[in-house]
């Protein structure tokens, strides 16, 4: 039989936020920010909140060179990295195409992940 998975306040606070930021948060600022509401929240427990919603295929992990970012849209997009300020971006489709192969020479293809490095326009 399988466990039902509880859905706390924690989760459903974090959740919360991470649907309503762009801004592509670390660990540690969504930490900050739900903390705010829920004073008792400890650092793993977010942390092991970022991972059972990355299981289930809600939000994506952006790694950079300082930390890992979180996005909360699914959906495959690509991203651009500042290597100055590491501010993390959706870049529109319609500025690049992605291939849309489900297949290659060397295997099939689950997910295709597509990241930009470079300096913002506000750097």
């Amino acid at each position: 039989m399988l466990k039902a998975e509880r859905n706390t306040k924690q989760k459903k606070t974090v959740r919360k936020y991470l649907k309503s930021n762009y801004s592509h948060p670390s660990a540690d600022q969504i930490f900050e920010e739900v903390k705010k509401d829920l004073p008792d929240i400890s650092k793993a427990t977010v942390y092991r909140i970022l991972r059972n919603l990355q299981e289930k295929g809600e939000i994506q992990e952006i790694p950079t060179d300082r930390a890992i970012r979180w996005d909360y849209n699914e959906e495959p997009h690509p991203h651009f990295i500042c290597s100055l300020c590491e501010a993390v971006f959706d870049v529109e489709k319609e500025d690049i195409e992605i291939p849309k192969k489900d297949k290659l020479s060397v295997g099939e293809v689950d997910k295709c992940r597509v990241v930009f490095c470079g300096k913002c326009k506000d750097c």
